[in-house]
């Protein structure tokens, strides 16, 4: 029985690092790395950071197309997404663009670099 009980503590330890708090700073450091294309990726992280760039272009062009569909009906679009579009085609593209070119020597060029 107490080795059944060793491992519910530590099942119940390993979960601990599974809440919020911590997850959503570590999703932005992900976000910010596959933006900013400093990650060297090997070639199923890129299929997935190109899935994840090809999926923030096609949202944009939902944003834009249904924006571009509502003011050919004659009403306005609603702005409280149409303000994302131009954020989100930004992103799409950055992300794509840097997990197909995959260059991250150009990070650290940059970190290299004396400020003026």
């Amino acid at each position: 029985m107490e080795d059944r009980d060793d491992w519910i503590r530590e099942l119940e330890r390993r979960q601990d690092n599974i809440d919020p708090i911590r997850r959503i700073p570590n999703g932005a450091l992900f976000q910010g790395a596959l933006i900013n294309g400093n990650l060297h990726l090997n070639r199923v992280q890129r299929a997935g950071a190109v899935f994840l760039g090809l999926c923030g272009l096609a949202e944009a062009c939902y944003i834009g197309a249904s924006a571009f569909a509502e003011l050919r009906a004659g009403r306005l679009p609603d702005f409280g997404f149409l303000i994302f579009f131009p954020f989100t085609l930004w992103i799409g593209w950055k992300i794509t663009k840097n997990a197909l070119i995959n260059d991250p020597a150009k990070a650290r060029r940059r970190k290299t670099q004396a400020p003026n």
